[in-house]
């Protein structure tokens, strides 16, 4: 009996003993992954790192390019920005600012091109508001009233409260002026006077009311 416990015993440490080595083969295994794992993370967030960090450097060469009149320069450095980092925070603020050099040379259709990108992807997202902003403007520049109209009129759906809501509903009023839909102007006027009583854009409709009626 006893010989036969001893037996079992020691089948027992044997058993205890393999299990112990594929135990710890087991953790050599997990350990061996989990470092490569940790290390492919942090070649990754050392690659997007440096990406993000190159691509915001480049928009500010760009800046004091245009600090110093060499726009030149400066557009070339935008689109080496947008063109190298695509989707980055930095390469939007680079189609944003391109935008304005396309604006002042009356390529408008190519500036809008690049602001509605910004409004349908842009990050952060507060970006996206300040290019639908210059959209409205280009569309006051081309007088294409229809087009300004439409979409002044999404902004205030989708940014009730921005700070530029109150100049759009101003604008607006006076886009529906220049189309020849007074009715639609007095409208807009009333619903500034109720939506922003005690500001100066109240009392620029007010005196605007006073002067179309």
């Amino acid at each position: 009996m006893r010989l036969t416990i001893l037996k079992k015993l020691g089948k027992s440490k044997n058993f205890q003993s393999v299990e112990s080595k594929s135990t710890k083969k087991l953790f050599i295994v997990i350990g061996s992954v989990t470092i490569s794992i940790f290390a492919c993370i942090l070649v990754y967030y050392l690659i997007f790192y440096k990406s993000t960090a190159s691509s915001f450097a480049m928009v500010a060469n760009a800046r004091v390019a245009f600090d110093n009149g060499d726009q030149r320069t400066a557009v070339a450095f935008l689109d080496e920005t947008i063109s190298k980092f695509p989707k980055t925070v930095a390469a939007y603020q680079a189609r944003f600012l391109k935008a304005d050099v396309l604006i002042n040379l009356d390529n408008y259709d190519e500036a809008l091109s690049l602001l509605t990108k910004i409004v349908n992807e842009g990050k952060p997202e507060s970006i996206k508001p300040l290019a639908f902003v210059k959209i409205i403007f280009i569309y006051d520049l081309k007088k294409d009233y229809a087009s300004m109209i439409d979409f002044s009129n999404k902004f205030i759906r989708e940014y009730p409260g921005h700070f530029f809501v109150r100049d759009i509903y101003l604008n607006l009023a006076e886009c529906y002026i220049r189309s020849g839909a007074k009715d639609e102007a007095i409208n807009i006027f009333n619903e500034i006077l109720i939506s922003f009583p005690k500001t100066k854009e109240a009392e620029r409709a007010k005196d605007r009311l006073s002067q179309i009626k």
